[in-house]
Protein backbone atom coordinates (compact mmCIF):
# COMPACT_ATOMS: atom_id res chain seq x y z
CA UNK A 1 0.00 0.00 0.00
CA UNK A 2 1.57 3.38 -0.92
CA UNK A 3 2.05 6.11 1.85
CA UNK A 4 -0.74 8.71 2.41
CA UNK A 5 -0.28 11.98 3.10
CA UNK A 6 -1.56 13.07 6.36
CA UNK A 7 -3.48 15.65 6.57
CA UNK A 8 -4.12 17.01 9.88
CA UNK A 9 -1.55 19.73 9.77
CA UNK A 10 -2.79 21.60 6.58
CA UNK A 11 -5.58 24.30 7.34
CA UNK A 12 -3.53 25.20 10.93
CA UNK A 13 -3.96 28.56 9.20
CA UNK A 14 -7.28 28.80 10.29
CA UNK A 15 -6.59 28.36 14.02
CA UNK A 16 -3.40 30.80 14.00
CA UNK A 17 -5.65 33.36 12.45
CA UNK A 18 -8.05 32.74 15.26
CA UNK A 19 -4.70 33.00 17.94
CA UNK A 20 -4.16 36.05 16.19
CA UNK A 21 -7.59 37.58 16.28
CA UNK A 22 -7.07 36.59 20.58
CA UNK A 23 -3.78 38.96 20.61
CA UNK A 24 -5.26 41.32 18.39
CA UNK A 25 -8.85 41.44 21.05
CA UNK A 26 -9.37 44.68 22.79
CA UNK A 27 -7.82 44.88 26.16
CA UNK A 28 -11.31 45.02 27.72
CA UNK A 29 -12.38 41.81 26.07
CA UNK A 30 -9.31 39.73 27.35
CA UNK A 31 -9.95 40.75 30.54
CA UNK A 32 -13.93 39.62 30.70
CA UNK A 33 -12.11 36.36 29.56
CA UNK A 34 -13.56 32.98 30.89
CA UNK A 35 -13.28 29.18 31.14
CA UNK A 36 -15.73 27.55 29.98
CA UNK A 37 -16.52 23.75 29.41
CA UNK A 38 -19.19 20.72 29.71
CA UNK A 39 -18.62 17.43 31.34
CA UNK A 40 -20.85 14.80 30.29
CA UNK A 41 -21.17 11.05 30.65
CA UNK A 42 -23.53 8.64 28.79
CA UNK A 43 -24.50 6.41 26.87
CA UNK A 44 -25.83 5.64 22.70
CA UNK A 45 -27.35 2.71 21.08
CA UNK A 46 -27.76 1.21 17.69
CA UNK A 47 -29.43 -1.71 16.53
CA UNK A 48 -30.89 -2.19 13.35
CA UNK A 49 -32.98 -5.89 13.05
CA UNK A 50 -33.88 -7.72 9.83
CA UNK A 51 -35.14 -10.72 8.57
CA UNK A 52 -33.22 -13.03 5.93
CA UNK A 53 -34.38 -16.39 4.89
CA UNK A 54 -36.71 -16.40 8.05
CA UNK A 55 -34.04 -15.84 10.54
CA UNK A 56 -33.23 -12.47 12.33
CA UNK A 57 -29.94 -10.98 11.98
CA UNK A 58 -29.17 -8.34 14.06
CA UNK A 59 -26.41 -5.38 14.22
CA UNK A 60 -26.09 -3.42 17.35
CA UNK A 61 -23.61 -0.75 18.53
CA UNK A 62 -23.95 -0.02 22.49
CA UNK A 63 -21.46 1.89 23.86
CA UNK A 64 -21.14 4.18 27.33
CA UNK A 65 -19.13 7.40 27.23
CA UNK A 66 -17.46 10.47 28.48
CA UNK A 67 -17.12 13.57 26.98
CA UNK A 68 -14.70 16.90 28.00
CA UNK A 69 -15.14 20.05 26.83
CA UNK A 70 -12.97 22.66 28.02
CA UNK A 71 -12.01 26.16 26.42
CA UNK A 72 -11.16 29.76 26.76
CA UNK A 73 -13.81 32.34 25.70
CA UNK A 74 -13.08 36.47 25.94
CA UNK A 75 -16.02 39.17 24.51
CA UNK A 76 -19.42 38.72 23.79
CA UNK A 77 -21.25 36.07 21.24
CA UNK A 78 -23.17 39.86 20.07
CA UNK A 79 -20.09 41.64 19.97
CA UNK A 80 -16.32 40.60 19.20
CA UNK A 81 -15.73 37.17 20.47
CA UNK A 82 -13.15 34.23 20.55
CA UNK A 83 -13.23 30.86 22.08
CA UNK A 84 -10.44 28.02 21.58
CA UNK A 85 -11.40 24.68 23.33
CA UNK A 86 -10.28 20.81 23.01
CA UNK A 87 -12.78 18.18 23.13
CA UNK A 88 -11.84 14.75 24.86
CA UNK A 89 -14.20 11.47 24.18
CA UNK A 90 -13.52 8.13 25.99
CA UNK A 91 -15.62 5.62 25.15
CA UNK A 92 -15.81 1.65 25.58
CA UNK A 93 -14.83 1.26 21.94
CA UNK A 94 -13.48 4.19 20.77
CA UNK A 95 -12.31 7.25 21.75
CA UNK A 96 -11.52 11.19 19.87
CA UNK A 97 -9.45 13.99 21.25
CA UNK A 98 -9.83 17.55 18.74
CA UNK A 99 -8.92 21.26 19.11
CA UNK A 100 -11.57 23.90 17.92
CA UNK A 101 -10.71 27.20 17.86
CA UNK A 102 -13.56 30.37 16.75
CA UNK A 103 -13.20 33.74 16.46
CA UNK A 104 -15.26 36.64 15.62
CA UNK A 105 -14.78 40.47 15.32
CA UNK A 106 -16.67 43.32 13.68
CA UNK A 107 -15.75 46.55 12.25
CA UNK A 108 -16.58 49.29 9.98
CA UNK A 109 -18.64 52.18 10.84
CA UNK A 110 -21.09 50.95 13.03
CA UNK A 111 -19.73 47.86 12.63
CA UNK A 112 -21.55 46.66 9.57
CA UNK A 113 -18.97 44.24 9.10
CA UNK A 114 -18.58 40.63 10.66
CA UNK A 115 -15.80 38.46 10.11
CA UNK A 116 -15.32 34.98 11.39
CA UNK A 117 -12.98 32.11 11.49
CA UNK A 118 -13.44 28.73 12.68
CA UNK A 119 -11.06 25.87 12.72
CA UNK A 120 -11.24 22.32 14.02
CA UNK A 121 -8.64 19.14 14.04
CA UNK A 122 -10.18 15.54 15.37
CA UNK A 123 -8.36 12.47 15.96
CA UNK A 124 -11.17 9.52 15.65
CA UNK A 125 -9.99 6.18 17.12
CA UNK A 126 -11.53 2.44 17.62
CA UNK A 127 -10.03 -0.07 20.10
CA UNK A 128 -9.28 -3.53 19.41
CA UNK A 129 -12.78 -5.40 19.73
CA UNK A 130 -14.48 -2.81 18.82
CA UNK A 131 -18.12 -3.23 18.54
CA UNK A 132 -18.27 -1.10 15.57
CA UNK A 133 -17.84 -3.45 12.28
CA UNK A 134 -16.56 -1.02 9.63
CA UNK A 135 -13.38 0.68 12.23
CA UNK A 136 -11.48 2.55 10.87
CA UNK A 137 -9.51 5.37 12.76
CA UNK A 138 -9.49 8.88 10.90
CA UNK A 139 -8.10 12.00 11.37
CA UNK A 140 -11.05 14.87 10.07
CA UNK A 141 -9.79 18.02 9.63
CA UNK A 142 -11.78 21.71 8.67
CA UNK A 143 -11.38 25.17 8.55
CA UNK A 144 -14.15 28.26 7.70
CA UNK A 145 -13.74 31.61 7.14
CA UNK A 146 -16.74 34.08 6.22
CA UNK A 147 -17.42 37.63 5.85
CA UNK A 148 -20.79 39.77 6.36
CA UNK A 149 -21.81 43.24 5.51
CA UNK A 150 -24.79 45.35 6.30
CA UNK A 151 -24.68 47.44 3.17
CA UNK A 152 -28.15 48.66 4.24
CA UNK A 153 -31.03 48.66 7.11
CA UNK A 154 -32.65 46.09 5.25
CA UNK A 155 -29.67 43.75 3.22
CA UNK A 156 -26.63 42.14 4.37
CA UNK A 157 -24.28 40.31 1.72
CA UNK A 158 -22.20 37.13 2.79
CA UNK A 159 -19.46 35.06 1.64
CA UNK A 160 -18.51 31.80 3.00
CA UNK A 161 -15.73 29.43 2.27
CA UNK A 162 -15.90 25.51 4.62
CA UNK A 163 -12.94 23.24 3.48
CA UNK A 164 -12.61 19.74 4.95
CA UNK A 165 -10.14 17.19 5.15
CA UNK A 166 -10.82 13.56 6.23
CA UNK A 167 -7.80 11.16 6.24
CA UNK A 168 -8.44 7.49 7.05
CA UNK A 169 -5.84 5.19 8.30
CA UNK A 170 -6.89 2.56 5.82
CA UNK A 171 -8.25 2.75 2.15
CA UNK A 172 -11.13 0.42 2.34
CA UNK A 173 -14.80 0.07 -0.16
CA UNK A 174 -16.27 2.33 2.10
CA UNK A 175 -13.47 4.58 3.60
CA UNK A 176 -11.95 7.10 1.04
CA UNK A 177 -9.45 10.26 1.59
CA UNK A 178 -11.40 13.23 0.25
CA UNK A 179 -11.46 17.23 0.02
CA UNK A 180 -14.68 18.85 0.16
CA UNK A 181 -14.90 22.82 -0.44
CA UNK A 182 -17.81 24.65 -0.09
CA UNK A 183 -18.14 27.89 -1.17
CA UNK A 184 -21.44 30.62 -0.65
CA UNK A 185 -22.62 33.74 -1.38
CA UNK A 186 -25.61 34.78 -0.88
CA UNK A 187 -27.81 38.13 0.28
CA UNK A 188 -30.48 37.91 3.21
CA UNK A 189 -33.30 40.94 2.31
CA UNK A 190 -34.76 41.55 6.07
CA UNK A 191 -37.81 43.70 7.02
CA UNK A 192 -36.56 42.59 10.27
CA UNK A 193 -35.68 39.53 12.53
CA UNK A 194 -39.09 37.91 12.01
CA UNK A 195 -39.81 38.72 8.40
CA UNK A 196 -37.11 37.97 5.65
CA UNK A 197 -35.91 36.68 1.82
CA UNK A 198 -32.47 34.44 1.30
CA UNK A 199 -30.98 33.68 -1.86
CA UNK A 200 -27.46 33.05 -3.09
CA UNK A 201 -25.51 29.88 -4.93
CA UNK A 202 -23.38 27.59 -3.45
CA UNK A 203 -20.71 25.60 -5.46
CA UNK A 204 -19.03 22.73 -3.89
CA UNK A 205 -15.85 20.36 -5.35
CA UNK A 206 -15.12 16.76 -3.94
CA UNK A 207 -11.97 15.83 -4.42
CA UNK A 208 -10.87 12.01 -3.93
CA UNK A 209 -7.35 11.29 -4.77
CA UNK A 210 -7.52 7.49 -4.21
CA UNK A 211 -10.91 7.35 -6.61
CA UNK A 212 -11.13 10.19 -8.94
CA UNK A 213 -14.41 8.58 -11.11
CA UNK A 214 -16.35 9.14 -7.59
CA UNK A 215 -15.08 13.24 -7.44
CA UNK A 216 -17.68 15.98 -8.42
CA UNK A 217 -18.41 19.90 -8.71
CA UNK A 218 -21.73 21.12 -7.85
CA UNK A 219 -23.38 24.67 -8.28
CA UNK A 220 -26.70 25.04 -5.72
CA UNK A 221 -28.74 28.32 -6.44
CA UNK A 222 -31.12 28.70 -3.77
CA UNK A 223 -33.80 30.76 -1.85
CA UNK A 224 -35.89 31.01 1.24
CA UNK A 225 -38.21 33.17 2.99
CA UNK A 226 -39.60 33.32 6.53
CA UNK A 227 -42.35 35.15 8.33
CA UNK A 228 -43.22 34.36 12.18
CA UNK A 229 -45.91 36.70 13.44
CA UNK A 230 -48.53 36.00 17.08
CA UNK A 231 -48.39 32.64 18.21
CA UNK A 232 -48.84 29.67 15.94
CA UNK A 233 -48.55 31.87 13.01
CA UNK A 234 -45.01 30.71 10.75
CA UNK A 235 -44.54 30.23 7.27
CA UNK A 236 -40.93 28.71 5.62
CA UNK A 237 -40.13 28.37 2.45
CA UNK A 238 -37.10 26.80 0.59
CA UNK A 239 -36.12 25.62 -2.74
CA UNK A 240 -33.17 24.54 -4.30
CA UNK A 241 -31.37 23.51 -7.30
CA UNK A 242 -28.51 21.39 -7.33
CA UNK A 243 -26.31 20.49 -10.75
CA UNK A 244 -23.63 18.06 -9.80
CA UNK A 245 -21.16 16.28 -12.52
CA UNK A 246 -18.64 13.46 -11.80
CA UNK A 247 -16.16 12.81 -14.54
CA UNK A 248 -17.13 11.19 -17.84
CA UNK A 249 -17.24 7.67 -18.06
CA UNK A 250 -17.04 7.17 -14.28
CA UNK A 251 -18.89 4.60 -12.27
CA UNK A 252 -21.71 7.42 -11.08
CA UNK A 253 -23.89 9.78 -12.84
CA UNK A 254 -24.18 13.86 -13.03
CA UNK A 255 -27.56 15.01 -11.98
CA UNK A 256 -30.00 17.32 -11.77
CA UNK A 257 -31.81 17.63 -8.46
CA UNK A 258 -34.88 20.04 -7.42
CA UNK A 259 -35.13 20.22 -3.44
CA UNK A 260 -38.08 22.17 -1.76
CA UNK A 261 -39.62 22.36 1.58
CA UNK A 262 -42.16 24.47 3.18
CA UNK A 263 -44.25 25.03 6.52
CA UNK A 264 -47.27 26.95 7.20
CA UNK A 265 -49.06 27.03 10.70
CA UNK A 266 -52.04 29.65 11.39
CA UNK A 267 -54.50 29.93 14.28
CA UNK A 268 -57.95 28.57 13.07
CA UNK A 269 -59.80 29.38 16.68
CA UNK A 270 -58.25 30.81 20.41
CA UNK A 271 -55.78 27.88 21.55
CA UNK A 272 -56.28 25.90 18.13
CA UNK A 273 -54.04 26.01 15.19
CA UNK A 274 -53.28 24.22 11.62
CA UNK A 275 -50.05 22.83 10.23
CA UNK A 276 -48.95 21.84 6.88
CA UNK A 277 -45.56 20.88 5.87
CA UNK A 278 -44.38 19.55 2.73
CA UNK A 279 -40.74 18.56 1.69
CA UNK A 280 -40.19 17.50 -2.25
CA UNK A 281 -37.34 15.48 -4.27
CA UNK A 282 -36.93 15.41 -7.49
CA UNK A 283 -33.68 14.19 -9.29
CA UNK A 284 -32.92 13.52 -12.74
CA UNK A 285 -29.58 11.73 -14.10
CA UNK A 286 -28.11 11.88 -17.25
CA UNK A 287 -27.42 8.51 -17.46
CA UNK A 288 -30.05 6.51 -15.80
CA UNK A 289 -28.98 3.27 -14.58
CA UNK A 290 -30.42 0.51 -11.84
CA UNK A 291 -28.64 2.42 -9.34
CA UNK A 292 -29.55 5.81 -10.24
CA UNK A 293 -32.74 6.09 -11.92
CA UNK A 294 -35.06 9.42 -12.39
CA UNK A 295 -37.22 9.83 -9.41
CA UNK A 296 -39.83 12.19 -7.61
CA UNK A 297 -40.69 11.56 -3.82
CA UNK A 298 -43.01 13.79 -2.29
CA UNK A 299 -43.54 13.90 1.77
CA UNK A 300 -46.67 15.71 3.14
CA UNK A 301 -48.30 15.95 6.75
CA UNK A 302 -51.38 18.03 8.14
CA UNK A 303 -52.25 18.36 11.83
CA UNK A 304 -54.15 20.25 13.71
CA UNK A 305 -52.98 21.35 17.07
CA UNK A 306 -54.03 22.63 20.25
CA UNK A 307 -52.05 24.59 23.00
CA UNK A 308 -52.27 26.25 26.13
CA UNK A 309 -49.50 27.69 28.27
CA UNK A 310 -46.24 26.05 27.73
CA UNK A 311 -47.84 22.73 26.19
CA UNK A 312 -49.09 21.94 22.79
CA UNK A 313 -50.65 18.60 21.19
CA UNK A 314 -52.04 17.74 18.18
CA UNK A 315 -52.71 14.71 15.64
CA UNK A 316 -53.42 14.72 11.49
CA UNK A 317 -52.51 12.45 8.04
CA UNK A 318 -49.24 11.90 7.37
CA UNK A 319 -48.43 10.98 3.67
CA UNK A 320 -45.89 10.30 1.02
CA UNK A 321 -45.37 8.73 -2.57
CA UNK A 322 -42.82 8.12 -4.74
CA UNK A 323 -43.07 7.89 -8.78
CA UNK A 324 -40.05 6.60 -11.18
CA UNK A 325 -40.35 6.11 -14.76
CA UNK A 326 -37.43 3.76 -14.92
CA UNK A 327 -37.98 2.14 -11.26
CA UNK A 328 -41.50 1.01 -11.29
CA UNK A 329 -40.35 -1.13 -8.39
CA UNK A 330 -39.15 1.40 -6.39
CA UNK A 331 -42.81 3.08 -6.66
CA UNK A 332 -45.15 3.47 -3.48
CA UNK A 333 -47.99 5.29 -1.40
CA UNK A 334 -47.82 5.96 2.08
CA UNK A 335 -50.38 6.85 4.56
CA UNK A 336 -50.22 7.02 8.18
CA UNK A 337 -51.38 9.23 10.98
CA UNK A 338 -49.20 11.52 13.01
CA UNK A 339 -49.83 12.90 16.46
CA UNK A 340 -47.38 14.75 18.54
CA UNK A 341 -46.76 16.61 22.14
CA UNK A 342 -44.43 19.13 23.05
CA UNK A 343 -44.22 20.52 26.48
CA UNK A 344 -41.77 23.90 27.09
CA UNK A 345 -41.39 24.80 30.81
CA UNK A 346 -39.56 26.90 33.02
CA UNK A 347 -36.15 25.66 34.10
CA UNK A 348 -35.25 24.83 30.80
CA UNK A 349 -37.70 21.99 30.44
CA UNK A 350 -38.47 20.50 26.72
CA UNK A 351 -40.03 17.31 25.99
CA UNK A 352 -41.05 16.21 22.53
CA UNK A 353 -42.88 13.43 21.66
CA UNK A 354 -44.00 12.15 18.40
CA UNK A 355 -45.65 8.62 17.10
CA UNK A 356 -47.18 7.98 13.67
CA UNK A 357 -48.25 4.59 12.58
CA UNK A 358 -49.41 3.68 8.68
CA UNK A 359 -49.11 1.77 5.84
CA UNK A 360 -46.71 1.61 2.65
CA UNK A 361 -48.14 0.18 -0.52
CA UNK A 362 -45.40 -0.84 -3.51
CA UNK A 363 -46.91 -0.75 -6.73
CA UNK A 364 -45.23 -3.65 -7.97
CA UNK A 365 -46.09 -5.66 -5.00
CA UNK A 366 -49.20 -8.15 -5.19
CA UNK A 367 -50.45 -8.77 -1.66
CA UNK A 368 -52.31 -12.10 -2.97
CA UNK A 369 -49.57 -14.38 -3.84
CA UNK A 370 -48.45 -14.01 -0.50
CA UNK A 371 -45.17 -16.13 0.00
CA UNK A 372 -45.44 -16.63 -3.77
CA UNK A 373 -43.09 -13.53 -5.10
CA UNK A 374 -43.52 -10.91 -7.84
CA UNK A 375 -40.10 -11.18 -9.56
CA UNK A 376 -39.94 -7.96 -10.22
CA UNK A 377 -41.41 -6.70 -6.80
CA UNK A 378 -38.03 -5.70 -4.76
CA UNK A 379 -39.77 -4.33 -1.79
CA UNK A 380 -43.01 -5.68 -0.47
CA UNK A 381 -46.10 -3.71 1.36
CA UNK A 382 -45.75 -3.14 5.24
CA UNK A 383 -47.10 -1.62 8.41
CA UNK A 384 -45.08 0.82 10.01
CA UNK A 385 -44.57 2.12 13.21
CA UNK A 386 -42.42 5.77 14.00
CA UNK A 387 -41.82 6.78 17.52
CA UNK A 388 -40.02 9.60 18.30
CA UNK A 389 -39.14 10.92 21.90
CA UNK A 390 -36.44 14.09 22.82
CA UNK A 391 -36.30 15.38 26.59
CA UNK A 392 -33.80 18.35 27.47
CA UNK A 393 -34.09 19.05 31.22
CA UNK A 394 -32.30 21.11 33.79
CA UNK A 395 -31.68 18.54 36.64
CA UNK A 396 -30.36 21.49 39.27
CA UNK A 397 -28.06 24.20 38.88
CA UNK A 398 -25.94 23.28 36.25
CA UNK A 399 -27.04 19.70 35.71
CA UNK A 400 -28.74 18.41 32.49
CA UNK A 401 -30.08 15.66 31.43
CA UNK A 402 -30.76 14.78 27.96
CA UNK A 403 -32.58 11.63 26.08
CA UNK A 404 -33.28 10.89 22.63
CA UNK A 405 -35.04 7.34 21.16
CA UNK A 406 -36.36 6.72 17.23
CA UNK A 407 -38.03 3.24 17.22
CA UNK A 408 -39.48 2.47 13.69
CA UNK A 409 -40.50 -1.74 13.36
CA UNK A 410 -41.93 -2.58 9.95
CA UNK A 411 -44.41 -5.63 9.77
CA UNK A 412 -44.07 -6.57 6.19
CA UNK A 413 -46.87 -8.19 4.21
CA UNK A 414 -43.77 -10.89 3.07
CA UNK A 415 -41.96 -13.13 4.97
CA UNK A 416 -38.58 -12.42 5.67
CA UNK A 417 -39.02 -8.87 4.84
CA UNK A 418 -39.01 -7.49 9.02
CA UNK A 419 -36.90 -4.95 9.75
CA UNK A 420 -36.75 -2.80 13.11
CA UNK A 421 -34.34 0.48 13.50
CA UNK A 422 -33.92 1.43 17.35
CA UNK A 423 -31.97 4.48 18.18
CA UNK A 424 -31.71 5.41 22.10
CA UNK A 425 -29.17 7.95 23.67
CA UNK A 426 -29.09 9.43 27.33
CA UNK A 427 -26.73 11.71 28.89
CA UNK A 428 -26.23 13.28 32.17
CA UNK A 429 -24.19 16.82 31.77
CA UNK A 430 -22.63 19.49 33.96
CA UNK A 431 -22.10 23.08 32.50
CA UNK A 432 -19.88 25.53 34.40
Amino acid sequence: MRARPHLCGRPWWTLAACAALVCAAPAGARAAGRWVGVAEAGFDSYIERYSIAEDDTLSSVNEAYTRLRFGYATGSLTRNYVLIETRQLLGQSSYESALHAMATRRFGNRRAWTANFDGDVARRGFREGSVYELSNDYTRTAGRAAIRARARRWLTLRVDDRIEWLNYDQRTEFDYDYTRNALTAAADFDHDALHGVSAGVRYTTMSIPDSSEIEYHAVIPFVEGRIYGDVHQRAYLSAAVERRTYPAGGTRSSFYAFLVSGLVEFPVYPGWSIELASDLENYAYDAETDAYPDYLEVRNYAALGWHVGGFRTGAGPAFAWLSSRTAPQDEYHELGVRLFAELLGTSGLFVSLSYEPGTRDYGLYDASNGSIENADAIFSDYTYHRLSLFANSRIRGHFWLNAFADYQPEDHDRTGDDATATVASIALMVVF
